[in-house]
């Protein structure tokens, strides 16, 4: 058979792999070819030979597979040298078969042979016609010709038609598609089955966690108000942080670099440890976290209960290390409760919830917010997606402060916890996403556990920087974290709840 060569140029490299039979690929070990891309599914798209011919087929993925910008629908499409295959976030694969397309001059137009002289015509003979059976218009019977001649000519299309239809296969999308090529099933080559959820499963961690990572609005620190924490909270008196500094830091961490940024610059060098065993260690601590009895915050008053309790912290907006570009997205709307499946209602007076949020509007660490009034409620709602776990603030403090050290640039820090309801209304626009149908799901920002740092606007020396610190941390057991690439690229920091490491 011919060589046939694929040219991976994907988040985590680029490499050359050498297709013998078949290689299915995606973002998890159950692919041959596992690439570090968010927005693959765990198996998103096989390529695989029959005899001379070369295939492609999207097992069913989220994010589809493009071949030369064109959709994939279904059935396997072949290949030819030179073809570009898209898929997930940013993964490009070029097709090399050695054979090359055809050049324009070998498709060029055929010549045509000038016409031969003409031989003299001997002379006419006429022959006079026929003369038509009395009563029938010569006229008349053309016309009947000529349409019933039309006619046939639309049946015989009608008919072939029908049968083309009769072969075509329906996709588990619902779309039609030409028939699927029949394959020797001889060779080791299966016949392509198309999985509807691109193999993905809502309990699974790895799913979640491509599924949920989106990115807030840019915080606008012009709408951000001052926090002033009361003289007998000193407790939290580093709260007290004004909004000028929230914008001082953001535009010294977005400030031009004289290198390359972006999502993946020349020199990036990512550790094993960011990509190198998914997210095992979160599925084992998340699945800990739900037996010890943790809730997960489903509205605004149940981070406001979580803030009242102290089971969550709040993290100052801004420091001279970094700052929080976090409830950008955040409304001035009443507050809600929120159920399942999508189930939002008025707070009732005298309710558990909306007894939390006038306790913490009275008192927020010493400030006092106005419930009728706009602008206070999204204040609120800011102040409660800066909360965390109290276990991950002097991990997040010792990062930015060693990012700082090295760079004299702040951390953006794009993510801390988030109810369910705000996570779903961010996933509104999110391609990656799925439904989630009830509370038993835990994706890692509802835990109070994670954060993300962002990095596009890093250059790679800065971006090689902070994973090795944190790869030193994840040695240490502190904690687990990975690469994230496509539209919320960032760096997703796990800590573990209760300090530690999950028994493997």
């Amino acid at each position: 058979m011919k060589p046939v060569k694929l040219h991976i140029d994907a988040p985590d490299g680029v490499r050359e792999i050498t297709l013998e039979d078949e290689l299915s690929i995606g973002r998890t070990p159950e692919s041959a070819v596992v690439i570090a891309d968010s927005g693959l599914s765990r198996r998103n798209t096989t390529i695989f030979r029959d005899g001379d011919d070369v295939l492609v087929v999207d097992e069913g993925s989220t994010n589809g597979t493009f071949v030369n910008g064109e959709k994939l629908a279904g059935r396997p499409r072949a290949l030819r040298d030179g073809d570009t295959i898209r898929l997930g976030s940013s993964t490009t694969i070029r097709v090399e078969t050695g054979e090359g397309r055809p050049s324009a001059a070998a498709v060029a137009a055929p010549v045509i042979e000038p016409p031969k002289a003409a031989e003299p015509a001997a002379p006419p003979t006429y022959v006079a016609p026929e003369a038509a059976p009395a009563g029938i218009n010569t006229t008349r019977l053309l016309l009947i010709g000529a349409v019933a001649f039309t006619f046939l000519i639309v049946l015989g299309a009608g008919v072939a038609l029908f049968f083309s239809q009769g072969t075509t296969t329906t996709t588990a999308n619902g779309n039609s598609g030409l028939p699927t090529p029949k394959i020797n099933t001889t060779r080791r080559i299966p016949l392509r089955v198309i999985d509807p959820l691109g193999d993905q499963n809502e309990d699974d961690l790895d799913d979640l966690i491509a599924s949920w990572e989106t990115a807030e609005k840019e915080i606008d620190a012009s709408t951000v108000a001052d926090v002033s924490v009361g003289a007998d909270d000193s407790a939290e008196a580093d709260l007290n942080v004004p909004a000028s500094l929230l914008a001082d830091r953001q535009k010294k961490a977005l400030e031009p670099r004289d290198a390359e940024t972006g999502i993946r610059p020349a020199g990036l060098d990512v550790p094993k440890e960011l990509f190198g065993d998914g997210v095992i260690k979160q599925k084992a601590k998340l699945r800990e976290m739900k037996a010890d009895g943790y809730h997960q915050p489903l509205d605004f008053p149940d981070l406001a209960e979580k803030r009242l309790s102290g089971d969550l912290i709040e993290m100052p907006m801004a420091a001279q290390s970094y700052y929080l570009d976090v409830g950008g997205s955040a409304s001035d709307g009443p507050f809600q409760s929120f159920a399942f499946p999508n189930v939002h209602a008025d707070l009732l007076p005298g309710s558990q919830k909306m007894l939390a949020v006038g306790r913490l509007a009275d008192n927020f660490a010493g400030h006092k917010y106005d419930l009728n009034n706009p602008a206070d409620r999204k204040q609120m709602r800011v102040r409660l997606l800066r909360m965390f776990n109290k276990r991950a603030k002097p991990i997040l403090l010792e990062l930015a402060d060693a990012y700082y050290k090295q760079f004299n640039r702040p951390l953006r820090v794009t993510s801390l916890t988030r109810s369910m309801d705000y996570q779903i209304g961010l996933n509104a626009t999110n391609v990656n996403s799925f439904k989630v149908r009830d509370e038993n799901a835990l994706p890692p920002h509802t835990s109070g556990c994670a954060f993300d740092l962002a990095r596009k606007h890093m250059t790679a020396a800065e971006q090689n920087f902070v994973m090795k610190k944190l790869a030193e941390m994840e040695q240490a057991k502190r904690l687990d974290a990975l690469i994230e690439y496509g539209q919320n690229a960032c760096f997703h920091v796990f800590i573990y709840f209760d300090g530690l490491a999950p028994k493997m």
